[in-house]
């Protein structure tokens, strides 16, 4: 560790041993000494390969050091696989660990940490693949997102763990507060631990399994991100099952998803079976503002067909149900006509008309004790929510701020059977 020499050369290593890889060859990482390696192993075109992490691959710390993707706007992510059929990631419990801590402290507080010179990378991502399984693999602490399927077909993921350093994120937080002269920073909006991006699984494309998961980490567990007439495999993200999961974060997401020249969607898409102790956000479906047109064409999106069925989201901090607006405030940034992440303590939150909402059912959802209020159904006036589905969605103990207790609900119109309490525009 701390080596950075050693790093690239780990790295050149991994890189030469998978691009150079035929079918069926296995490339292991054995248990024993952990791998350290620099970012930017970066692969293509592999059929029928499998990489087995019994050991340890840690991402170097050296930022200063790290290399930066070909785009010269982001650094290069610690795993990329592109344009690959029939990959097996597997690992019987190996670890991928991003070192992410240093990434976060510069993103949050450059002027101490140093200014980061692009995004932070990701720290396994696939895209534009097809066949692939992620399978018992331990992800820890990466820079930005842990596992991005981008744009692929007939992908499975099992009995992966993913873990976040919420400690250190929270003393940020503290760090912060200090730093204002404050005693203690609660909703400030520039910053959020759950907006360090540190997401879980981000998958697009289609036909894509994702179940027997656990995640733990301080943004969107699970967020389901859109495809248009730009991906190659579909133009909708559609067909996902997420299924047996247990999540603590800020969402089984769908989105955040917006508007787009080529018209951005997702639909059929299932969670089932999902346990979400202590979460930040449950239920959580979401636009994204810049309504207007792109290369002379207007930008549209859908959002239709989801399911969520068999929910438990017990105690949970932030909202258990949300739909609307995607809240963001991501450190040092302005708020512009996003809609805040304190709303509706202060700011605002602004709904999209160029996204569409369709058919969103929630069936046998539970909720105990949360902190606030149930939830928030935010559709636009000029484009309302149709089709919401609310069917046994039952709260033990609701908040009483906000919304005394109640839904904050506009601009949709539906059903509800067997919930309570009810929202008031379906």
């Amino acid at each position: 560790p701390g080596d950075t020499k050693s790093s690239a050369t780990n790295r050149a290593v991994l890189q030469r041993l998978l691009q150079t890889a035929t079918s069926g060859d296995t490339i292991l990482v054995p248990q024993g000494s952990p791998f350290y390696l620099q970012g930017g192993v970066f692969v293509t075109g592999l059929v029928n390969v499998s990489l087995d992490v019994r050991g340890s691959l840690i991402a170097d710390t050296d930022i200063d050091a790290w290399p930066m993707a070909e785009n010269g706007q982001s650094y290069a992510h610690v795993l990329h696989f592109a344009a690959c059929r029939d990959l097996t990631i597997t690992g019987a419990g190996g670890l991928l660990d991003g070192s992410g801590i240093g990434w976060w402290n510069r993103m949050v507080l450059p002027a101490v940490f140093g200014k980061l010179k692009g995004k932070r990378p990701k720290l396994l991502y696939l895209e534009e693949s097809s066949d692939l399984l992620v399978e018992n693999l331990r992800l820890h602490n990466s820079p930005s997102f842990h596992l991005q399927l981008d744009d692929v077909t007939r992908a499975e993921v099992r009995n992966v763990s993913i873990t976040v350093d919420r400690d250190h994120q929270h003393q940020l937080k503290d760090t912060m507060a200090a730093s204002l002269g404050q005693e203690k920073l609660l909703w400030h909006p520039k910053l959020q631990p759950w907006d360090l991006n540190t997401d879980g699984i981000d998958p697009s494309g289609k036909d894509i399994w994702i179940h027997d998961c656990s995640i733990l980490n301080d943004d969107d567990s699970i967020a389901v991100k859109p495809c248009n007439k730009n991906c190659k495999y579909s133009d909708c993200s559609e067909n996902m099952l997420i299924e047996n999961m247990v999540m603590t974060g800020f969402g089984a997401s769908i989105g955040s998803v917006p508007p787009h020249s080529s018209h951005n969607c997702v639909r059929n898409i299932t969670f089932r079976q999902i346990s979400m102790p202590q979460t930040g956000k449950g239920i959580y479906i979401k636009s994204n503002p810049s309504c207007g047109i792109e290369n002379n064409m207007t930008k549209t999106g859908l959002i239709a067909d989801i399911t969520y069925e068999e929910v438990h989201i017990m105690e949970p901090r932030w909202w258990a149900v949300w739909i609307g607006p995607q809240q963001q405030h991501e450190p040092n940034s302005a708020l512009g006509n996003k809609c805040s992440l304190d709303y509706p303590v202060s700011g605002k939150c602004p709904t999209q008309s160029c996204v569409d909402f369709r058919n969103i059912t929630l069936r046998n959802i539970r909720v105990t004790k949360p902190w606030l209020s149930p939830g928030v159904i935010l559709g636009n006036a000029s484009n309302p929510m149709t089709g919401i589905l609310f069917d046994n969605v039952t709260f033990d103990e609701p908040g009483w701020f906000p919304y005394k207790r109640k839904y904050k609900c506009q601009n949709a119109q539906g059903t509800v059977a067997r919930s309570s309490p009810i929202p008031d525009c379906l």
